[in-house]
């Protein structure tokens, strides 16, 4: 944890210039002494730039800033970006509050992406009055992106004192600099830092924080112009910073105009996750950073979002000092957040205080800190030593004369030797007790089972390596793009969406049984097929697959894993897609169930293998449409929204010809599910005219649409490796 400073040097280095605040806490809170932006002579981000050339800009600027501004002997507080760092927020269960580090110590192994030992990492405890949890702050870095950075530091004589993410360095300007956090605990802003290559989206609560980056930044604005108008880089950026003065600016705004949308989609799925996550009200959006100058940006983000969006044209705690220019300092206000907060940190009044400074440099920095002290301690040290060695001469002469004293120390020791013995007899009595502890601590052993074997349930669904023909439909997945996946249509895509997967521990897979209840399946009515149909459709698909009924051999029971996974594909055929027969050994082939059925084979992390997958008690599948109006149908499959079919002005143009023209044969709008990434519909619906009237066939039977279907399976695993259990012990 950094410590609290008098004065600090906040340097914020981004891909277009280098801002820093030089702040000091003065009477009515923080106070600006100094500041500097120093725009690099090249984004360090532009394609027509190298690795090579982009530390020698970034050491240009920095050798700029250290010749204008004596920072020795200063505290230097830096940001390291969101996109390169690591940041996790966990509930820790009730426990004692002695015992909380040893906890986090163990959750940050398992929760960090590396080995521990190849990261600085820190955490913050999170005060929630209101929980009977801990909330806890896990962030981290990996040692060789930070040493890179502070060597860039070392080079220009200047030592950096403390380290910070820009996310979190934003969360600790905004709770410090709005007085109205403490007021409003439900309530929470959006920050929008929007840099070269990348925005951080950071959503700030009284006792919680939220943070994502988006890899969408000013260089998208800009190779949008020079894709439009056959431009280089440079001019490009030129000609975007000079828009709204240009005699083209009209035609420039409609080149941007494609990322405009991208961007307010992307912080609009950004704020609809968090909300569907936390019960917070958004109050605003405060947007920074030198991309948000765009003209009409912040306009655009308000009409998109539908909640005010601004620039800061002042900061609430933060005065300028005697001296500074406060016509200058305003000239790039919003772009200063990331540095306020870090000086925010470095003064001591900051929510988050967590330090990636690596410990070696911080133990060196606090040794030299005390060199002076020490100095000190040793000269009172040599003065004592020469009084006592003057002492020993005196006492020497005195040992002769002190018999009877040395035999009553050596009653003493005596006494304490005993003593001594009695603590070691007592001491022992505590091994019972750290028995039980470590009895305790063995309940943590298979901890890892289970999330092994999820993700081994996950590699069996189709990716881009179990369906290499549709690669670039999980590229497009991964990425966000939409456009590529809507490029697809929606019945071709071989994709499996999973709603839920449970999955529940049975020392028997043999004699358990699945729940009759589960969570999913709607209560609605309509229907549907029955456990015995259920399991008869599940052995229809194996026998597909060559096997013969009544042919079973015995099973070998033991311990293992109740599984129930329910989802929905947009794949018309969804049946090919989980289990097509005659595919043989070509596992490009394979489909979901097929894998399942090899999974001993496919998944090496643990030994599992599906049980007596012919048995209709031990392996069930379901199929069907995805249908508001279905009863079987899973829970969590799309979003559920209300549809105008027909606007108001069009029902009025009834067909009087028509014999089928009553309300309940026409739908002006309904109920459907979408998909909430994309937005297009997945739910069954009638099929109308443009006038809302249900269609029917030759029959007179209703014509329906039909999207996608959703899926049920149920299967046992045994678990090969579970440990054998008799009269409380393992063996």
């Amino acid at each position: 944890m950094a410590s609290k400073a008098k004065s600090v040097w906040a340097i914020d280095i981004g891909n277009c210039s280098l801002k820093a605040l030089n702040l000091s806490s003065g009477n009515d809170g923080i106070e600006v002494l100094d500041f500097e932006v120093i725009e690099h002579s090249k984004i360090l981000s532009s394609p027509d730039i190298n690795e090579q050339q982009r530390e020698e800009e970034l050491a240009s600027s920095l050798a700029k800033f250290s010749e204008k501004h004596d920072l020795k002997g200063q505290y230097v507080v830096i940001s390291v970006a969101g996109q390169t760092s690591f940041a996790r927020f966990i509930k820790l269960p009730p426990v004692e509050p002695k015992k909380i580090p040893q906890v986090i110590q163990f959750e940050a192994a398992q929760q960090i992406p590396f080995d521990i030992n190849e990261v600085e990492w820190d955490y913050q405890i999170m005060d929630e009055p209101d929980s009977p949890e801990v909330s806890v702050g896990i962030f981290a870095i990996k040692n060789e992106i930070v040493s890179d950075i502070l060597d860039s530091y070392s080079a220009q004589n200047i030592r950096v004192s403390s380290v910070q993410m820009a996310p979190i360095a934003l969360y600790n300007y905004a709770h410090y600099d709005n007085a109205a956090f403490s007021k409003q605990p439900k309530k929470a802003m959006v920050v929008v830092d929007m840099g070269t290559d990348n925005t951080n989206i950071v959503i700030c609560s009284e006792n919680s924080v939220w943070q994502r980056s988006i890899p969408i930044g000013g260089n998208e604005f800009t190779e949008s112009i020079a894709d439009a108008f056959k431009l280089d880089f440079i001019k490009a950026e030129k000609l975007k910073r000079t828009a709204p003065v240009s005699k083209y600016s009209k035609q420039i705004f409609q080149a941007m105009k494609p990322v405009y949308t991208n961007f307010a989609e992307e912080i609009q799925r950004s704020i609809g996750y968090f909300s569907s996550t936390n019960n917070v009200e958004l109050s605003n959006v405060v947007a920074l950073g030198g991309g948000m100058k765009l003209q009409g940006l912040t306009k655009y983000l308000q009409q998109s979002l539908g909640i005010p969006v601004a620039r800061p044209d002042s900061y609430q705690r933060l005065s300028i000092g005697q001296g500074t220019s406060s016509a200058k300092f305003h000239e790039n206000l919003a772009e200063y957040g990331v540095a306020y907060g870090l000086g925010v940190q470095a003064l001591g009044e900051a929510k988050i205080k967590s330090d990636l400074l690596p410990k070696r440099i911080a133990r060196a920095m606090a040794w030299q800190q005390k060199s002076s002290v020490l100095m000190i301690a040793a000269s009172i040290l040599l003065v004592a030593g020469v009084l006592c060695l003057m002492r020993a001469f005196i006492d020497k002469g005195a040992y002769a004369s002190n018999e009877d004293a040395r035999r009553s120390v050596k009653s003493a020791l005596g006494r304490a030797k005993a003593a001594s013995s009695a603590l070691y007899e007592q001491e022992n009595r505590d091994q019972p007790l750290t028995n039980a502890i470590n009895k305790q601590f063995s309940l943590f052993k298979y901890r890892s089972v289970i999330p092994n074997f999820l993700d081994g349930l996950i590699s069996c669904l189709p990716n881009a390596t179990n369906t290499p023909d549709q690669a670039k439909l999980f590229e497009a997945f991964n990425s966000g793009d939409i456009d590529a996946i809507k490029a697809i249509p929606r019945d071709e895509r071989k994709m499996l969406f999973i709603t839920s997967c449970r999955v529940d521990y049975t020392d028997s897979v043999a004699s358990s049984n699945f729940a009759i209840s589960q969570s999913s399946g709607r209560k609605r009515n309509g229907g549907g097929r029955n456990v015995e149909e259920q399991g008869m459709l599940g052995m229809g698909m194996y026998n597909s697959m060559g096997r013969e009924q009544g042919n079973r051999s015995e099973k070998k029971d033991g311990a293992g894993f109740l599984v129930v996974i329910e989802g929905y594909s947009p794949y018309a055929k969804i049946g090919e897609l989980l289990d097509p027969a005659g595919v043989g050994n070509d596992q490009t082939k394979w489909g979901f169930i097929t894998r399942l059925i090899h999974f001993n084979r496919l998944f090496k992390k643990g030994k599992f293998e599906l049980f007596d997958k012919d048995s209709i008690s031990s392996f069930v599948f379901e199929q069907g449409e995805v249908d508001l109006k279905s009863a079987d149908m899973p829970d969590g499959i799309g979003e559920k929204v209300r549809v105008v079919r027909v606007h108001s002005k069009d029902s009025s143009k009834k067909t009087r010809s028509r014999s089928r023209n009553n309300n309940s044969d026409r739908i002006l709008e309904e109920d459907v599910l979408i998909d909430p990434m994309t937005g297009e519909e997945i739910s069954k619906v009638a099929v109308i005219d443009e006038t809302g009237l249900k269609q029917f066939d030759k029959s007179g039977e209703e014509e329906y649409k039909i999207r996608d279907h959703w899926f049920r399976i149920k299967a046992k695993f045994v678990w090969k490796d579970a440990p054998v259990i008799k009269d409380g012990r393992e063996y």
